[in-house]
């Protein structure tokens, strides 16, 4: 898969997964703020992809309840 090709799949993520993925977005988004120079803004864009993956996790399983 190239960088910027998208995938659809379904999985299944239970809900001590996403307090996880919860707690290592903030993780990121912190060492992020810690780090300075281009990793610094190569953490906190992977902190943000994090969360937008988690929003769409989020967002699938309210339209399946």
């Amino acid at each position: 898969m190239r960088l910027f090709d998208s995938a659809t799949v379904a999985i299944s993520v239970t809900g001590i997964e996403i307090v996880a993925l919860k707690k290592l977005s903030l993780v990121s988004h912190a060492l992020a703020q810690r780090i300075e120079g281009e990793a610094g803004r190569e953490q906190e864009c992977l902190a943000k992809t994090l969360d937008d993956v988690l929003r769409r996790i989020e967002l699938a399983a309210a339209r399946v309840a």
